[in-house]
């Protein structure tokens, strides 16, 4: 648990790093737009303004290049908030309060809501502080706030877009097996948990449980590297059967714990699920990616089960027993539970021929 924590700050820490340095070049770039549009507007103040934004920009730059990733991006940020703070204290300062005080609105609103949904409430609240503005003050003053809070629109989309995309990928990270990326033993206890929750149209569903056949022969022959490398093989071999044979998002392989896989799968009775295992061991059998072909073989046990009918934790207690009743009739072989037929796969090849 503490590895896999430690992973996660790593990677949002690399994530964090990357979101700064995007940030980076779309306020130097913006920027520089607004120190020439305002240099031709004849708003010397506010391009003076923006130039100095800029040089501290470029130092913050700097600092996330020459300093460690946690520390450039944490100056970073914090320099955005004192740019902020500076924006509101400048408003204040030469008594034009109102709308000054409107640039606290993006950052706050960016954490209360979705990005896009915090963008379209930014605009609105934009728009309606600028037409305030244009009542009360002169139309260089209604420039300004649109210049710098259009700025910080960019800025705080972005940054939330990319959060979002960084949460994400972590969250799919916690989601999968490291070496296999299946999903990993979690995510399959969680599916099978929604899917025990009464439904007004209950369907069919099915779960396969599969053992890699003589797996610590691997380990002890060849090594636990060469076993890792059978193992992504296998889910390679299963995930790619899963997609051809299946609907999308109609099946799952999971990476159920050490040698053993499982799959969940929506819509298949019991014969309909016995055709998917063997279509399984047979793309094992075949040659996984990367394997000889007969060099290793896998075990299935299934059950069907009809929501609502049978809770989720017994038809997997079935298929967990056809599974040791595949083991226990030879191997490479798929036995389904409560099936008239069994599907039985040739006899295994002996470990050792490998590509």
């Amino acid at each position: 648990m503490t590895a896999t924590r430690s992973s996660y700050a790593k990677t949002r820490e690399l994530m964090r790093w990357r979101v700064a340095l995007v940030l980076v070049g779309l306020m130097s770039l913006l920027m520089v737009s607004l120190a020439v549009l305002n240099t031709r507007m004849g708003f010397a103040d506010t391009a003076r303004l923006a130039l100095i934004v800029l040089g501290i920009n470029a130092a913050s730059a700097a600092g996330l290049w020459l300093l460690p990733r946690r520390l450039g991006a944490t100056l970073f940020f914090a320099t955005i908030l004192g740019l902020v703070v500076f924006a509101v204290g400048y408003g204040w300062w030469h008594g034009r309060p109102l709308h000054y005080w409107g640039f606290l609105f993006p950052p706050v609103v960016v954490f209360l809501l979705p990005a896009w949904r915090a963008m379209a409430a930014m605009i609105a609240f934009g728009l309606g502080v600028a037409w305030v503005v244009s009542l009360q003050l002169p139309a260089i003053e209604v420039v300004r706030f649109a210049s710098v809070y259009g700025l910080m629109i960019c800025f705080v989309t972005t940054y939330a877009l990319l959060e979002e995309r960084a949460s994400r990928q972590l969250r799919e990270q916690g989601d999968r097996d490291g070496l296999t990326g299946a999903l990993n033993r979690r995510r399959f206890n969680e599916a099978l948990t929604r899917l025990a929750e009464p439904r007004a149209e209950p369907e069919s569903l099915g779960v396969l449980l599969a053992d890699v056949d003589h797996f610590k022969a691997i380990n002890d022959e060849h090594g636990h590297l060469e076993g890792d490398r059978v193992l992504v093989a296998i889910a390679e071999a299963l995930d790619r059967t899963l997609q051809s044979a299946t609907d999308r998002g109609r099946a799952a392989l999971y990476r159920y714990g050490g040698e053993e896989f499982a799959v969940l799968v929506h819509g298949r009775s019991a014969a309909q699920l016995g055709l998917l295992a063997e279509a399984l061991r047979s793309a094992v059998a075949a040659g996984a990616p990367g394997l000889a072909p007969g060099s290793v073989t896998i075990s299935i046990g299934a059950a069907a089960w009809l929501q609502g009918a049978e809770a989720p934790e017994a038809a997997l207690q079935r298929a967990d027993e056809s599974l040791y009743d595949a083991k226990r009739a030879g191997r490479n072989r798929v036995i389904v539970s409560g099936a008239a037929t069994r599907v039985t796969g040739p006899v295994p090849v002996r470990h050792g021929q490998w590509s």
